[in-house]
């Protein structure tokens, strides 16, 4: 069977029914991707009343009937598939997940079947389909990158970090039907002898500089490219965001309707986000002997509220001009600054004093940088010396912007309640941000809650902000806690082989630290320095599953993503054995 398409000559009634025809097949695109929030609202309006059939306890014969019958049954295969989903798709996560997969195929399938349906032999209808439906979806695009506005986070539960995969997913798929529609127009305008021409057009110009935007963008997006310069990846989206609409509003005059609503998205979460941004007060200090920083900021007394009933979440951190005293403000470094919001998770939350804790590991990017400057930990992070004017003064408050609360967290079930019969929650280095909010919460809760906690740290100062906060001066603590086990993974035989007067005092520090983690002997409990190892995650997920193969378990992790998978492979496999298993990951990167 040959090509189908010619390219045909239309007369003006012809041309207004092929325009009627690309405009409606634009909007059956945009109302399939809304499509979903309302079938999400409507199940969970359906399912509002219902109870939850895990209620009861383990061992009760009604639970066993329960999952022994076809609805259990059900339920379980349900599970296993769920769980099939959430994994890689290829080993060691770079190309996402296999749900990502299964559904950014199935888009690209319906996107490319609206386009080609309804054409006939029109070659230029074909052409122009691609774009009508790429632009359709360029407000939901939008909408899939929103933070405080998200309507698919709120309708699926969910957080806009998990929601931002698809964001990626519809990102490829808009590419390729953008894609085939630049190839057919330059395929159009080289038989046709109009490519000079029409290449000197502003509107064809337009769509040209749309593309290369749209090239560049994807290009920034590359993994190699984000680990190169974050910051660039971040300045680029947000521009092209920001540019591609006004540039195919000039381009292609049907789609304006379309590039209206993104640009109303966009600015709608611009403002959003600036309307919860605060300006808080902080103190921040260098944890001797780490390369952490301690933010401890002032926000009001009604905001403080939301982070206290929101254990687990996370706000974006943005440093004022004000705070930036070293930056020469009509160099290029500060205006970019202005672009940085990076994310860090709640670590501790005091409502009597209004004070958040965060706490913030200098690596290489510019954010962590300028926080351990102001710090006044320039010497111990190995930078160059600072001036006067680029570290604070002890005592000094910074001002800093703190945006949200945002996270997964308040749509979490009630870990602390019935609904689990256990909680396995497991940190590795500064995802304990993440993870010891979340098992204070539960025990203050319900006290009896079958919860534990396992903390892995490189050297024992990774895990000092956690144990000198108000709460730990108390007697029932993390380190007098017999579900908390703390594990250090750092070899000390090769630190303590270190030789020179800088190594001495680092060890020094470390010794001071490693007595502070002591715990009591008379308990039976490993000690810090008992617990120098890795943690065994196979022995510690079979502990927690070989209690009853009735019991509900919900196993939560923040830390590398090579804990994180390790961790769901031996949980898989407690997963194949048919148990009911609640799974969270958290996470930023991608």
């Amino acid at each position: 069977m040959g090509w189908p398409y010619h390219f045909v000559v239309l007369s003006e009634a012809e041309k207004l029914v092929r325009r009627e025809a690309l405009d409606r097949y634009a909007i059956y695109a945009q109302l399939s991707a809304l499509l979903p929030i309302a079938v999400a609202l409507l199940y969970r309006i359906a399912t509002s009343g219902r109870q939850d059939s895990y209620s009861a306890i383990p061992s009760s014969p009604t639970l066993k009937s329960q999952r022994s019958s076809s609805a259990g049954g059900w339920a379980l295969r349900t599970q296993k598939l769920q769980w099939w989903l959430g994994e890689d798709f290829v080993p060691g996560g770079k190309l996402g997940q296999r749900d990502q997969w299964i559904i950014g195929v199935f888009w690209a399938f319906w996107m490319v079947s609206l386009s080609v349906l309804g054409t006939g032999d029109d070659y230029l209808h074909l052409t122009k389909r691609f774009g009508m439906v790429a632009a359709s979806q360029y407000p939901i695009q939008y909408l899939l990158a929103l933070k405080s506005l998200n309507p698919y986070a709120f309708a699926f539960r969910s957080s806009h970090e998990h929601i931002n995969r698809y964001h990626r997913v519809l990102g490829r798929v808009i590419t390729l039907l953008l894609v085939l529609h630049w190839a057919f127009y330059m395929n159009f305008f080289a038989q046709n002898g109009l490519l000079p021409k029409r290449m000197s057009d502003p509107i064809v110009r337009a769509g040209v500089v749309s593309f290369l935007s749209l090239n560049i963008l994807n290009t920034t997006a590359l993994r190699p490219m984000r680990k190169l310069s974050y910051r660039l990846f971040f300045i680029v989206h947000l521009v092209v965001a920001f540019v591609m609409p006004v540039l195919l509003s000039f381009h292609a005059k049907p789609a304006r309707i379309f590039m209206a609503e993104a640009l109303v998205v966009f600015v709608a979460d611009l403002a959003s986000r600036k309307f919860d941004t605060v300006t808080a007060h902080a103190s921040l200090e260098s944890i001797p002997g780490t390369n952490l920083v301690k933010i401890t900021a002032s926000v009001p007394h009604p905001k403080i509220n939301r982070f206290r009933t929101q254990p687990g979440s996370h706000i974006y951190l943005s440093i004022p001009a004000g705070a930036r005293k070293s930056v020469d403000a009509a160099s290029v470094s500060h205006l970019l600054f202005g672009f940085l919001f990076n994310p860090f998770t709640v670590a501790a939350v005091d409502e009597e004093n209004g004070n958040l804790t965060l706490v913030a590991r200098h690596r290489s990017g510019p954010m962590t940088a300028a926080l351990a400057r102001l710090a006044g930990g320039t010497k111990l992070l190995g930078a160059a010396p600072a001036s006067a004017s680029s570290t604070n003064t002890p005592g000094e408050k910074i001002p800093l912007y703190i945006e949200g609360p945002y996270g997964v967290a308040t749509r979490f079930p009630h870990l602390s309640t019935s609904g689990f019969d256990r909680v396995l929650l497991v940190a590795g280095g500064i995802g304990a941000t993440f993870i010891v909010p979340l098992y204070r919460s539960i025990i203050h809760e319900n006290p009896s809650a079958r919860v534990q906690m396992v903390w892995a740290v490189r050297g024992a100062g990774d895990a000092t902000w956690a144990v000198t906060s108000r709460d730990e001066v108390q007697e029932a603590g993390i380190l007098n806690d017999e579900n908390v086990e703390i594990f250090l993974t750092r070899d000390v035989a090769a630190e303590g082989s270190d030789t020179g007067s800088a190594s001495g005092s680092r060890n020094g520090e470390c010794e001071v630290e490693m007595s502070s983690l002591q715990r009591d002997r008379r308990r039976n409990k490993f000690t810090a320095q008992h617990n120098r190892k890795r943690p065994d995650l196979k022995k510690i997920v079979d502990d927690v599953f070989k209690h009853g193969s009735e019991e509900r378990v919900a196993v939560l992790v923040c830390g590398p993503a090579e804990m994180a998978r390790e961790l769901r492979a031996h949980v898989g496999v407690w997963v194949g054995k048919g148990r009911s298993v609640w799974w969270h990951n958290e996470g930023f990167g991608f």
